[in-house]
């Protein structure tokens, strides 16, 4: 597939937030605009809920993927009421995730970037699940192989825990 990215950065350097507009397609995309109806948005600093419009581009039926610390039967009423209204006005699909607690659990604290990845791919069907699965652990293979095989590991633990971790919102 090709891919396309617009990143829109905060100025501000602690707290800051970034924005990913990203495409995926057979043929090279050369489209550098913002995305005005995201099939699929995800949300990495729960706190950014009651915010900003999170969900101002997200398409109708989009999938929204919650980087969340509550417990899977608690987050629905921990979302703002106008983040509740959207989803259901849109009919978004939410799927939570306590990214840190499974990155700290796989020994690597602090570091959600697996973690939030593995769940990317496992709910926006830019590739077939287990293909991309696969593809993320190859990447893991190559890129932390020279750290050692604990490091593999732990982040190969990181992508098995995260698909166990990631549940719907109801």
């Amino acid at each position: 597939l090709f891919a396309q990215g617009y990143f829109v950065y905060d100025s501000k350097k602690s707290g800051s937030q970034t924005v990913s507009h990203l495409r995926f397609g057979g043929e090279a995309i050369e489209a550098p605009y913002l995305v005005s109806g995201a099939s699929f948005v995800g949300c990495h600093q729960f706190g950014l809920l009651g915010a900003i419009d999170v969900l101002g581009r997200a398409a109708a039926g989009a999938t929204l993927l919650l980087d969340c610390p509550d417990a899977p039967d608690e987050v629905w009423d921990a979302l703002p009421l106008t983040v509740q209204k959207q989803v259901l006005a849109k009919g978004i699909q939410i799927y939570a995730i306590d990214a840190s607690r499974v990155a700290r659990e796989a020994g690597l604290p602090g570091r959600t970037n697996t973690v939030l990845q593995t769940c990317f791919f496992a709910l926006s069907g830019v590739l077939p699940r287990d293909d991309a699965i696969a593809r993320i652990k190859d990447a893991i293979e190559h890129t932390y192989a020279r750290r050692g095989a604990d490091v593999v590991e732990r982040n190969n633990a990181a992508v098995d825990s995260a698909l166990a971790a990631l549940h719907p919102v109801e």
